[in-house]
Order: structure tokens, then C-alpha cells, then sequence
């Protein structure tokens, strides 16, 4: 009787095995016949039994219908072409290299039929679809459809091209969390790219803007080594070290800037008000002035060169002050401050020409016309102030 009801035991198991496999028959056949979600719940079917479910084949099989129900939508829907690609990866988890092999051949789309491709695996068919459909997306300006239908691509087989496509298209999708996580993976590779330098400068960009000082501070001067030609990253450089405070780091390569020949005005500038705000008053002059020979309409280098001189002129004022006991010394300092407030006189006139409302060069000057003794234009100034910051 034993050996009766373990015959009977294994003809049953048996029995068992036969129906996963006519499943997964039934599954394919369904496929071909275009009975596409018949097929679907077969072939899930089929991937719950111990035998057929740790072969490859049903995977493949759930690669392949995802992958013509793409199509059949028109090649736009990229959760399809998604979930077509994560059945095949779930093939090679369960057969290997070999099955990755076939699955990767590489395939260029039909150019008399677009359904169909010429050679390639499931996953190499799928990402020629991907790529036809996702450049026709980009050169319609249909960007979010093309970051889609790249981003996918990329999952199949990852390149420097590709994945700066993919965060062009998603940027100008307004996707920026995704626009920056594909332009940081193009400037991680080693390998030179035509567009590596605007990928540099949009993962630089997004850092800043997001306060990501850290980061942008290595992205930068990692620019600096690929592109050593390109000045823009020193001035970014001085930017990120403005923001996080590290003043003597900012004037020291504004400096490097300047002793690189052919610095714009904005440098010497920038230098003149970092030296000014560390009370380097000489070197702050003569950077604000530099920037005035370049353009005598400058306003902030106006503000600061003038602003420069005035403290000194009322350094000078001050120490006057402290020596009258002293009538000699007195005016001696009293001319030197006088001499101060005439020169920068002109450049706060120029500066509030430029903008009747800016109340920090419309202060000293009313200070300045007082000590020059030039009343009627100190009260016309200390008006204006007055309604200004009176609001009247």
C-alpha cells in the first residue's frame, strides 16, 4: 500500500509541474494571439510556482508583452516601458549571465516598419524604442515625455549622452530635482563630453540657489581642474566663500583673478568692497578705482570708493578732534579730512544722480556739504532724507 500511495504521490506532483508548464504555454500562446492581459494573468500566474517561477522564461515572457503593450500605446508611456524592464531584470536575477547576454543585444529601430527593430535582445529592442521615441519627444520640444522615455534608457544601459539628455529634457520639463541628479552623474564620469561643461555649471547653479555651499564649493573647483580656461568658476568660487564668510579665501582669488590679466570691472569691484570690509581701506581704493577707469558710471564701484575715502576723511576729523589744544595740528588734520570729503564729494553726487533714493550715499553727502559749509545743498539733502525715511 506503500509504495502504491507514494506512486500515486509522485504521478501527482508530476501532474503539478505539467500544469505550471501549460500555464506558461497557455501564457504564450495568449501573447501571440495579442490577448495581451490574458497573457498577463498567466504568465503572474505561472511566476507563483516553485518550478516555473524560478526559471527565466516567464520573465522574459512579462518583458516581452510590457514591452509590445508599449509599443501599442505608442511608445510614449514610460511606466509600460518600466515595467517591461524591471520583468527583464527580474530574468537575469533568475538566469544569469547567458540570459543577460541575449537580453542586451543592441537593436536600431526599423526604419520601414517603427513597431519593429533590426537584431537586438528584449531589453536592447526596448531601448532602441526608448531612444527613437524619447529624441523624436526631445526635437518636439515635448520635454517631459522625452526625460520620461531617457530616463528609462538609462536604466537599460547607462552613457555619459544619455544621461545629460536626460537632465537637459527634465530641466527644461522644470523637473529640477531630477535635471540635477542626471547632470551630477555626467560630471562624475571620467570622460571627456562636449556638454560636460554645461552640465558643471547647472549642478553649480542648483547647489547655490539651494544654499548647498559645501557642494558647490567642490563642483566648483572641480570645474576649475576640467575647465582651467574658464574664468566664470573663480568667480563663483568667490561667490560660494562670500556666502559661508571665508572673506580672506575671496579676496585672495579675487586677487589670482585680477593677476590673470583682463579682469572685468565686476572683480576689482567685488575686491574693493570685501578689502573695504575688512577696514583695508588703501587697497579698497585703489581696487574701486581701478573699476572706475573701466566705467566711470559704475555705481557700486562709485559707492565704495567714495564711502573709502569719506572714512578716512572722517579718520582724519575725528583725530582732529582728539589734538585741539593743538592749533597747528588741529588744522593740519582738519585740512587733511577737508581734502578727503572734496574728493568724494563728487562721486556720492554721481552716485545719487544714478538713483535720487539711495539713502547710503545721500547720508554722507549731507555730512560732507556741512563740513565743506555748502548749507542750502546739506538741508536740500537732509529733505530728501527726511521723506525718505519718513515716508512723507
Amino acid at each position: 500500500m506503500k509504495k502504491l500511495f507514494f506512486t500515486f504521490a509522485l504521478s501527482f506532483l508530476v501532474m503539478g509541474a505539467f500544469a505550471q508548464k501549460k500555464v506558461l504555454k497557455d501564457a504564450q500562446k495568449a501573447f501571440r494571439k495579442g490577448e495581451m492581459e490574458s497573457a498577463i494573468e498567466l504568465a503572474t500566474q505561472a511566476t507563483q510556482d516553485a518550478e516555473t517561477g524560478a526559471e527565466a522564461d516567464v520573465y522574459i515572457l512579462l518583458g516581452d508583452i510590457y514591452k509590445e503593450k508599449y509599443v501599442q500605446d505608442g511608445k510614449t508611456d514610460a511606466e509600460l516601458a518600466k515595467t517591461s524592464y524591471e520583468w527583464y531584470q527580474k530574468a537575469i536575477e533568475k538566469g544569469g549571465d547567458k540570459v543577460k547576454e541575449d537580453l542586451m543585444k543592441e537593436a536600431v529601430v526599423n526604419p520601414q516598419d517603427p513597431t519593429k527593430t533590426l537584431g537586438g535582445g528584449g531589453l536592447g529592442q526596448l531601448e532602441a524604442f526608448l531612444l527613437d521615441r524619447g529624441n523624436k519627444a526631445l526635437e518636439e520640444e515635448d520635454y517631459e515625455t522625452a526625460y520620461q522615455l531617457l530616463r528609462v534608457a538609462t536604466m537599460i544601459r547607462t552613457e555619459i549622452a544619455k544621461d545629460f539628455f536626460v537632465g537637459y529634457a527634465a530641466q527644461n520639463a522644470e523637473a529640477d530635482d531630477v535635471a540635477y541628479e542626471y547632470y551630477k552623474k555626467v560630471i562624475a564620469y571620467d570622460e571627456e563630453y562636449e556638454n560636460k561643461n554645461y552640465a558643471y555649471n547647472m549642478v553649480i547653479q542648483h547647489q547655490m540657489e539651494n544654499e548647498m555651499f559645501d557642494e558647490a564649493l567642490a563642483s566648483i573647483r572641480a570645474a576649475q581642474k576640467a575647465f582651467p580656461e574658464d574664468d566664470i568658476y573663480r568667480q563663483w568660487e568667490v561667490d560660494v566663500l562670500i556666502q559661508t564668510k571665508k572673506m580672506d579665501e575671496a579676496i585672495e582669488n579675487l586677487k589670482k583673478l585680477i593677476e590673470g590679466g583682463n579682469a572685468e570691472k565686476n572683480i576689482y569691484y567685488m575686491l574693493a568692497y570685501l578689502q573695504w570690509n575688512n577696514d583695508n581701506l588703501d587697497d579698497a581704493e585703489k581696487n574701486a578705482k581701478k573699476a572706475l577707469e573701466l566705467d566711470p558710471n559704475y555705481a557700486e564701484a562709485l559707492y565704495v570708493a567714495a564711502s573709502v575715502i569719506y572714512n578716512k576723511g572722517a579718520a582724519f576729523m575725528t583725530e582732529a578732534n582728539s589734538t585741539m589744544d593743538d592749533d597747528a595740528k588741529y588744522k593740519e588734520l582738519k585740512d587733511k579730512a577737508l581734502a578727503k570729503f572734496k574728493e568724494a564729494m563728487p562721486m556720492f553726487e554721481k552716485a545719487v544722480a544714478a538713483d535720487p533714493n539711495d539713502v547710503y550715499s545721500l547720508r554722507p553727502l549731507s555730512t560732507i556739504y556741512d563740513q565743506l559749509g555748502m548749507d542750502a545743498k546739506r538741508d536740500e539733502i537732509l529733505d530728501r532724507l527726511e521723506k525718505l525715511e519718513g515716508g512723507n
